[in-house]
């Protein structure tokens, strides 16, 4: 029956009526595979030639890490590695998992992870995950050891994340293309990509968590622009999963037989990026007056349904750290006031908002609107997702609605760093986040630590290093036949635990 949907999702007039006719149950689930509907695909599935939310995705399922994000607490746990502990402030020691299995059919060892994190370290934009270790070293094969240049209180975060997931040794040697052939320890393994349609994954028969094995022998990603065509696919039961529901049907699916909607209070903030090299958002009061332009609520109201929290500072709220010192409200008066001190001609310094999805244009073009009542000229420009995440890694863009979501607030304003610019050039830089984000970065104490964490907040709050726009909650949508449904308040699903009830 799935085979019905490629030829009915262009006709949703047929579709609707089908829906309606059948009353949202018109297909019995596929047990043996889960089919997860997308917005939009990752541009990647290797683990370091991207910094996306999909591609990470892609990455929890066909690859492991010394340690992975508990996405119920946020806080690092063993994955690989077994146990960890510290022999000195710049010393960590790992004892690996035995019998593990790359789904090549090669073993883990101590080699693949020294191979793994060397050659992550050849890859500019890992910098932040990457830049504070020294060395890697095997002690023997199921031990390493990981020197850091200073104490570094993050690393067990910085190795959860998937630029420190684990390759084989052999294939990072042979020069494979991991995004093509992504060959981890993963639950699952690549099926098929089948780009711009969808994306299959079979299970992992060999993998080494028992607890943690896949319980659904298929997954299927299918990529459905479109949110109300997404609504409808889930109603008949083509999809099984909705990753992003249309914010104009939430409340639809809460009232659907057979449809449970998960709602996630997450930490991601999107914000407003600007190109700070290369034109004149360069300078703080230009961006402070967009930020004091923009009506939060109102772009909560009109692009999100009210399903969102107007966001006034860098930094996602929800973390101990969090803090609004130096944010920002909405007042034209002051917005003007920081366009005159700026000095400038604001028609002279158009926005070209780039924006990967509908609920980024929708956003775009209320400010479109309220941009315009401060001089500032603002055009939209929608592209797909790899072209969207090609741009940011230019210095020709003017700006981009973006988002972030990381598990503590210390990974969060390492972006703060100039290093930053190693993956996203056109990156505000100041060299006093920099000494902070050094002096974060090399203080074990954790309540000394925090309070340089709300310093370099409330720096950033006061350069305005981005314009913070909101905070989302997330929903994701599914048959309700499915159970053991883990969605993180990262952005992140776990689908490897679920199964069929």
């Amino acid at each position: 029956m799935r085979n019905w949907w490629s030829l009915m999702r262009s006709s949703g007039i047929l579709l609707t009526l089908f829906v309606l006719i059948c009353g949202g149950n018109c297909f019995a689930a596929d047990k043996n595979s889960i089919v997860v509907a997308l917005t939009e695909e990752p541009d990647y599935l290797s683990t370091c030639e991207h910094d996306s939310l999909m591609g990470v995705q892609m990455n929890l399922l066909t690859y492991n890490g010394l340690l992975r994000i508990d996405m119920k607490t946020l806080q690092p746990v063993c994955d690989l590695a077994e146990s960890y502990s510290q022999a000195g402030d710049n010393e960590w020691i790992f004892k690996l998992r035995n019998g593990v299995k790359f789904h090549n059919g090669d073993d883990f060892t101590a080699e693949d992870v020294v191979a793994s994190i060397n050659y992550a370290k050849t890859f500019p934009a890992s910098t932040t995950y990457t830049g504070d270790i020294a060395a890697v070293e095997v002690l023997d094969p199921l031990t390493v050891k990981i020197i850091t240049k200073s104490p570094t209180p993050n690393l067990p975060f910085n190795l959860a994340y998937h630029y420190n997931f684990i390759l084989p040794k052999k294939l990072i040697e042979s020069k494979n293309d991991f995004s093509s052939n992504p060959v981890g320890t993963g639950p699952y393994m690549l099926d098929k990509w089948n780009k711009g349609n969808k994306i299959s994954f079979k299970v992992f028969s060999d993998y080494f968590d028992a607890d943690r094995k896949a319980k659904v022998p298929t997954l299927q990603f299918v990529i459905i622009p479109e949110g109300s065509t997404r609504t409808m696919a889930l109603e008949s039961g083509e999809v099984d999963f909705v990753y992003a529901v249309a914010l104009s049907d939430v409340l639809r699916l809460k009232n659907a037989n057979s449809i449970k909607v998960e709602q996630i209070v997450s930490v991601e903030n999107f914000f407003l990026y600007l190109n700070c090299l290369n034109t004149p958002y360069a300078d703080d009061n230009l961006r402070k007056a967009v930020a004091w332009g923009i009506n939060r609520e109102d772009i909560v109201a009109g692009a999100l349904n009210g399903f969102g929290t107007p966001s006034y500072s860098t930094v996602s709220m929800g973390y101990a750290e969090s803090t609004t010192e130096n944010g920002y409200g909405y007042d034209l008066n002051k917005a003007k006031e920081y366009i005159a001190a700026w000095g400038g001609d604001p028609a002279k310094a158009p926005l070209d908002i780039i924006c990967s999805n509908d609920v980024k244009s929708s956003i775009a073009t209320i400010m479109q609107a309220e941009l315009s009542q401060i001089g500032i000229p603002v055009t939209i420009n929608k592209m797909d997702s790899p072209s969207y995440q090609a741009a940011m890694r230019t210095t020709k863009l003017t700006s981009a609605i973006v988002s972030w979501s990381p598990a503590n607030a210390m990974t969060y304003v390492q972006r703060f760093h100039s290093n930053r610019r190693q993956q996203t050039p056109t990156s505000y830089v100041n060299p006093a986040l920099d000494e902070l984000v050094v002096k974060m970065n090399s203080t074990m104490d954790d309540a000394a630590r925090a309070s340089i964490v709300k310093q370099l907040i409330e720096t950033a709050n006061e350069h305005c290093v981005f314009v913070p726009i909101y905070q989302v909650n997330y929903f994701r949508a599914h048959n309700s036949e499915l159970k053991d449904v883990v969605c993180s308040a990262t952005g992140y699903v776990d689908f490897s635990l679920m199964s069929w009830r």
